[in-house]
């Protein structure tokens, strides 16, 4: 459920799921890097075009991982 909410939130605004989450981690001034794990060429092509959207990811994309957020704080206890 939740994470269907993510992937509707990402198509909403022209993302894939893997685009949103990685934009969301690149944004975050505390975080210093992440990891990718690519199997094929258009996976690794998906994760590296995540450095040539915007920065940050635009104001209502943020609220929209943040009003799910506030929703299902802990998606294990579903």
């Amino acid at each position: 459920e939740v994470t269907e909410l993510y992937v509707q939130l990402a198509k909403k605004h022209g993302l894939t799921p893997t685009q949103l989450a990685l934009g969301f981690v690149r944004d975050r001034p505390f975080m210093t890097s992440s990891i990718i794990g690519a199997t094929s060429l258009e996976q690794l092509k998906e994760d590296l075009d995540v450095y040539a959207l915007p920065r940050p990811l635009p104001p209502e994309v943020l609220s929209g991982v943040e009003d799910i957020f506030k929703r299902y704080k802990d998606p294990s206890t579903l």
